[in-house]
């Protein structure tokens, strides 16, 4: 018994030493991880950057001093770096985090790391880049952080992976294996992007092999760092400023000899009072209903509706390359009956090529009945021009200038690129040739519509003084003109295989400058609303057409379901088990839809003009619609502006939704609403009220013939859009105008 209890004993010994040892393991092991300096941290790439930095550096046993300095007269910063300075701060940075600095350790802690969802399209992870750029030494203002957005070649890796087929059902034809994988780093100011580029390539070769490795593959560009430097103002900039202060103090100024002169009961100039806030704001926000047969009031609510549809989809264009966690969702997204809204978008550009078409015909005619049949063609593009372009070169004016400043980020490094854009095709935005001239690098992407508009208008003559000379004669060598650009449009599509939905196109740029940035292709819309135009005014201006009940359910039903047809009717075709469609379908479908879109809208119009509308014509001349379509235009211009800046400025992950897009939409679309009114009161407004004092045009608006056939009892209430500052269509006159609000399919390829 003594022998078993002297080896229970010894047990009891070993076991309570191994719990000692355990014991004092873990708490050692706490000890590390509360500290953050546990062996996760010191194992990462983060962590042993600057170790094996320091390491290389001393390998090469580099000598003198490489100074390099790396920008232009266009980068935001002259940028300075020195080969033997990097290799210094990296080295300081190293025995800091040894030492458990925190201003050293905030330099590995902003790295990005492995992000969740990788196999989900999620191929980013930024860090952060705020806490990087603020990083320095505590014993000097010589070291300090620069953030770089690197890309690593990840194909050999996923190459590697054995896929699942059946799981899944996802539109193969755009969901290709991923290349990049893109990784915010932090490292000393000093160090260029090639010597960056150079430490990071050794220290993955150190930790991953050099499998994985592409010596010819340029991981970090100058391009994509970015570090904290005092801004130098170019001479732009200061113009801009200079420029935009001008414009606050004329708000001001105006605005305080307005309520002085109204106080003193005094006549006011026209010219003192163009950029009062008092004196136009009530033009915008006040609605007058009056009868008048020269107004399509129900106008309106189709331009406010099909705004926010632009809106809509340049947002879900934007939405697509922020950074989601769930990426890859967007394929399945696209097989959704909810994502033809956005794939079919584009028929709201038939939308506003319809009304242009009716209001331009319109507001000619009418001038025209007022001069016998003339028109002053030069005053009336110099009109045109005089009221289309002040906002628009504002806008060119900020994304040239202050544009630079509105954000940073590694997102910004992506999104940011507008300026870049108008460095050289500023000129031709001015000018309305963008479309032809720089259809790969618009200037304002959207302003692709101004120019076609612009383009159309300066043609216009060419079928409205044979309209109103010749009238139905003139129809048949126009409908035939229009048929011949149908047909272009077809013989386009079958020459360069263009399919059914851009999605599906691996030429989405080609196929935009061939077919859809072209004013040749965008006639046959335009001319629907010219011929519509030409009936209404001839032969219904004035005087409700009556039309049996029948018909007009009639009516409804073939324009709705036309409308339903153009917007789902190829859904099918983009299921992952349906077959792909054939070339001519989608040469067909792409035009053929564009017209049957017009058609079904001027459905809409006329039935509305009769007293055929009911509820629908109620809402849509609602008269908040009317308030709110003045301010389209500068929504047009500016919005898109507003969503890259928003877009680009992010600095955290997203998660792709339905929901998610909806309340960026919200934001995008109040944000641009606010500025929208700015910009309407401080440029569009004023510009219509120094051509009012110049040319004396605004008072006097002709007065129509006296229509026969008028049936007081049934006249259609009109809505006063006289003071609406929304230019496209004007002549001469103060006849209202349109503004095109396009938005092309979603291109995940392009922001």
């Amino acid at each position: 018994m003594a022998r078993y209890g002297h080896k229970l004993g010894l047990l009891n010994a070993a076991l309570l030493l191994l719990l000692a040892t355990l014991i004092e393991a873990y708490s050692n092991n706490s000890r590390e991880l509360l500290t953050g300096y546990s062996t996760p941290m010191q194992t990462s790439l983060s962590y042993q950057f600057f170790a094996l930095a320091t390491q290389k550096a001393a390998m090469t046993n580099t000598t003198g001093s490489s100074m390099v300095r790396i920008g232009s007269k266009d980068s935001l910063n002259n940028r300075l770096y020195d080969d033997v300075l990097c290799d210094r701060d990296v080295a300081r940075i190293r025995d800091a985090i040894q030492n458990m600095e925190e201003w050293a350790l905030e330099f590995p802690d902003t790295w990005g790391r492995l992000p969740v969802g990788f196999f989900w399209g999620h191929l980013i992870s930024m860090g952060q880049y705020e806490e990087c750029v603020a990083a320095s030494a505590t014993y000097g203002n010589d070291l300090r952080g620069q953030y770089c957005l690197a890309r690593l070649n990840i194909t050999q890796f996923y190459g590697k992976v054995k896929r699942r087929h059946e799981e899944f059902s996802r539109i193969s034809y755009k969901q290709t294996d991923p290349e990049i994988f893109e990784l915010g780093l932090c490292v000393p100011s000093t160090c260029s992007a090639e010597k960056t580029d150079s430490l990071l390539k050794y220290a993955i070769s150190h930790f991953y092999g050099n499998d994985v490795i592409d010596l010819d593959f340029k991981m970090v560009q100058e391009k994509w760092c970015k570090y904290d430097a005092p801004v130098e103002f170019r001479g732009v900039d200061i113009f801009a400023i200079v420029f935009f202060s001008l414009i606050i103090f004329f708000l001001l100024a105006s605005s305080v000899y307005d309520f002085v002169q109204t106080r003193k009961g005094a006549p006011k100039r026209p010219l003192y009072v163009a950029f009062s806030v008092l004196h136009n704001a009530p033009k915008i926000f006040t609605v007058k209903k009056i009868n008048s047969p020269n107004v399509i009031h129900c106008l309106n609510g189709l331009r406010c509706f099909s705004m926010m549809w632009v809106v809509f989809g340049h947002g879900y264009m934007t939405f697509y390359d922020l950074p989601h966690i769930n990426r890859n969702k967007y394929y399945t997204w696209l097989e959704t009956p909810y994502s033809m809204l956005v794939q079919n978008g584009s028929l709201c550009v038939d939308t506003f090529f319809f009304m242009s078409g009716l209001l331009m015909c319109w507001g000619a005619f009418r001038e025209m009945e007022r001069t016998k049949g003339k028109l002053n063609i030069p005053m009336m593009y110099f009109h045109r021009y005089i009221r289309l372009t002040p906002v628009v070169a504002v806008v060119v004016l900020y994304i040239m200038s202050l544009y630079r400043y509105s954000g940073a980020g590694p997102m910004w490094f992506k999104l940011g690129t507008q300026d870049q854009r108008c460095a050289d095709t500023w000129w031709a935005t001015l000018l309305y040739v963008q479309n032809y001239a720089f259809p790969y690098s618009i200037c304002v992407s959207q302003s692709w519509y101004l120019a076609v508009d612009t383009q159309l208008y300066f043609l216009s003559p060419l079928f409205l003084i044979p309209l109103y000379k010749w009238g139905k004669k003139a129809l048949i060598p126009i409908v035939i003109f229009a048929l011949l650009c149908l047909g272009c449009t077809v013989a386009t599509f079958l020459h360069n295989d263009f399919t059914l939905f851009r999605v599906q196109d691996n030429n989405v740029d080609l196929r935009q400058r061939l077919t859809y940035y072209p004013t040749h292709t965008r006639i046959p819309t335009w001319l629907i609303g010219v011929i519509f135009g030409y009936f209404l005014f001839t032969r219904n201006r004035g005087r409700q057409i009556p039309l049996a009940k029948h018909w007009v359910i009639i009516g409804w039903v073939v324009a709705f379901g036309t409308m339903l047809a153009d917007l789902w009717g190829p859904f099918w075709r983009i299921l992952p088990h349906t077959p792909n469609s054939p070339l001519i379908e989608g040469a067909l479908f792409e035009p053929l839809s564009r017209t049957s879109w017009a058609l079904a809208i001027g459905w809409i119009v006329w039935a509305c003009y009769n007293g055929h509308g009911g509820l629908i014509n109620d809402f849509l001349s609602w008269g908040f619609f009317t308030g709110f379509s003045r301010l389209c235009y500068c929504m047009y211009v500016i919005h898109r502006i507003v969503q890259l800046v928003n877009a680009a400025r992010l600095q955290t992950d997203t998660h792709f939704s339905d929901y998610d897009a909806i309340l960026r939409w919200w934001h995008d679309f109040g944000i641009t609403l606010t500025i929208s009114i700015f910009a309407t009161l401080a440029f569009e407004a004023p510009i219509l009220g120094i051509e009012k004092a110049i040319f004396g045009r605004g008072d006097a608006k002709p007065v129509p013939k006296k229509p026969t056939h008028v049936e007081p009892s049934k006249s259609v209430p009109i809505i006063d859009q006289v003071t609406e500052p929304v230019p496209t269509t004007q002549v001469l006159d103060q006849a209202p105008e349109i503004v095109a609000l396009a938005s092309p399919a979603v291109d995940p390829s392009k922001a």
